[in-house]
């Protein structure tokens, strides 16, 4: 999974769980099971200077790349998922 700059945000620490209840499902649960599947959660590299965000903000488990670097990875990939 790769998150655009848009996206990213979604992905620090906490904010997952303040959007329980709002008609979605447990994102925290979603996140952990896809993780325990083997999925890899990329946030784009541009993220951290257009969303004023630090390495440590966040989840455990995300990675922080390039979209050279996301695209080399996922060549052999059967599923992916950009936001």
């Amino acid at each position: 999974m790769f998150f655009t700059p848009g996206g990213a945000p979604s992905m620090v620490k906490g904010v997952i769980e303040k959007m329980a209840g709002k008609g979605l499902p447990d994102l925290a649960e979603l996140y952990e099971g896809v993780q325990s599947l083997g999925a890899k959660i990329w946030v784009c590299e541009l993220a951290l200077d257009a969303k004023d965000l630090k390495k440590e903000d966040f989840r455990e488990g995300v990675e922080i790349v390039g979209a050279t670097t996301f695209i080399n990875e996922i060549k052999d990939a059967t599923i992916t998922f950009s936001f």
